[in-house]
């Protein structure tokens, strides 16, 4: 007789699963719990708020005096043709000179154009909310000093909207974790489940022996001892 392998269908696992459906709903619990109480009170919450400054650029570079260094720093500014491309270079410019990185320390700022118009929005972000407010509102009030320094008189900046203090935090998002916890839980619980009856030998009646060896059970023999308590007659 050769050995017959069991196979495991998709109604088994679902027998198996329902068999440990108690298991399954603690640990699941159990992973989402864990998730939500990580992400309050161990995950620093991070406060977010940005403040619009306008670059301009006069009408014409063509002025020769326009490019004259008033240091050794000076941007040379012949090859900006219009506002945009002043933008740019400013966003860059903001956050590489030194005027501006003694301000930033405090937090994580990020100035970048908006959809490449000549509009550039000064985004602070820090674990307070007061910090994140004051740090783009200050950076936004030295651009044009750090403008003209470097510039001069080829365009001026102007602040557009002024960052306010931020009422909720912006990340984490408590949610994913949750989502993330229950996610985690469930495929742990079922692994579990999986494997309990992977080393589960016992061999139950009727439905076991027939795929082990692909024989009907017609009958069953009754224990009578088990079946009386164990009292012999």
């Amino acid at each position: 007789m050769t050995k017959q392998t069991k196979q495991i269908t998709i109604s088994d696992l679902f027998q198996m699963f329902l068999a440990h459906i108690k298991l399954i709903i603690i640990l699941t619990l159990v992973g989402t719990l864990i998730a939500f109480l990580y992400v309050t009170y161990f995950v620093t919450p991070i406060y977010s708020t940005s403040a619009l400054i306008l670059v301009q650029s006069q009408a014409s570079f063509a002025s020769d005096n326009t490019s004259t260094s008033l240091n050794s720093e000076k941007v040379e500014i012949g090859s900006i043709t219009s506002s945009i491309e002043l933008a740019n270079t400013c966003a860059v410019l903001f956050t590489e000179v030194p005027e501006m990185k003694s301000i930033i320390s405090g937090a994580s700022v990020s100035i970048r154009p908006v959809e490449d118009s000549y509009f550039l929005r000064i985004t602070s972000s820090s674990p307070d909310p007061n910090t994140a407010a004051n740090i783009a509102n200050r950076v936004a009030q030295t651009a044009p000093v750090v403008f003209t320094q470097y510039f001069g008189d080829a365009g001026k900046v102007d602040t557009v909207d002024e960052a306010s203090i931020p009422s909720s935090p912006s990340s984490p998002d408590k949610l994913r974790y949750v989502l993330i916890g229950f996610i985690i839980g469930l495929v742990i619980s079922l692994i579990i489940s999986f494997l309990l009856e992977i080393i589960d030998t016992t061999i139950s009646p009727g439905d076991d022996l027939y795929k082990m060896y692909d024989i009907p059970v017609f009958a069953e023999i009754i224990d009578f001892e088990v079946e009386s308590g164990g009292k012999k007659r």
